[in-house]
């Protein structure tokens, strides 16, 4: 069985110091690969290097709605510096909106998303999306600025079946991670049932998010925990699941596994 994690971030520094042991502990559970997501621009090259040192981890970059500031209106330049030495990354993000923050002020996080999506358009990279409270802003954004070819995902994905459809429609896919392990609501239910098994993938948001029954810091191997809370809601066995999950992912981000 083989499974990949779309999302995480392995340069917190909760993680970071003993990923050797983490990523040993993920492989044992089946994981064959691993998607980190920096979220500030000084994280960029740490993930790169976490890539280098590990070769079943993939990286991304971008700027977190929660830490975009006004001097980040340089942003596509900054992007475009980067991609043009480090061809290996294989998307942009994590990226988005948040509506359940008060700062930075959503004007800002408007404006540095988009550019960062402008980007991620112009060079065809897949995006990771992050989205609280600000789907209709997001569907806004996306009409205004377009969708990468390749696509991406909206990670820790909690929408209701229309809103599944409307990014659906965008070339948007979806990944969940520690919240497949808690009591399913009837609206989780539903959505897994559109996005399944096109359109859905797997994560564990490490170090955050810890499935039911664990602590803080979230881990990769836990995406093992995630992956029975999934089988228990679409009534599918976990191996289908994280052969499904992993094409998902291989074709979105052009994984070779």
């Amino acid at each position: 069985m083989k499974i990949v994690d779309a999302h995480c971030h392995l340069e917190s520094p909760e993680l970071k110091d003993d990923l050797h042991k983490l990523l040993n502990d993920a492989y044992r559970e089946g994981v064959v690969k691993i998607i980190t997501s920096s979220v500030i621009i000084d994280e960029w090259y740490i993930s790169k290097n976490i890539s280098k040192n590990f070769p079943e981890v993939e990286y991304t970059v971008g700027v977190h709605p929660w830490y975009v500031k006004d001097s980040h209106f340089d942003i596509y330049k900054k992007l475009g510096e980067f991609y043009t030495e480090n061809r290996d990354l294989i998307a942009i993000g994590e990226i988005g909106l948040d509506k359940k923050i008060d700062s930075p002020p959503f004007y800002l996080q408007q404006m540095i998303f988009e550019e960062q999506m402008k980007f991620a358009v112009d060079v065809n990279l897949p995006v990771i999306i992050h989205c609280r409270g600000a789907f209709n802003e997001l569907a806004e954004s996306l009409k205004k600025v377009g969708m990468p070819k390749r696509g991406g995902i909206i990670h820790a994905f909690s929408g209701s079946v229309d809103i599944a459809l409307t990014f659906i429609k965008k070339g948007i896919s979806f990944s969940m991670g520690g919240a497949l392990t808690y009591k399913p609501s009837n609206k989780r239910i539903e959505t897994l049932k559109v996005i399944y098994p096109e359109h859905f993938l797997l994560e564990t948001d490490s170090p955050d998010i810890p499935p039911v029954g664990t602590e803080k810091p979230n881990v990769p191997a836990n995406i093992i925990l995630n992956l029975k809370g999934a089988e228990a809601i679409i009534g599918r066995s976990a191996e289908e699941i994280a052969e499904v999950t992993t094409k998902n992912a291989e074709r979105i981000f052009n994984l070779k596994i």
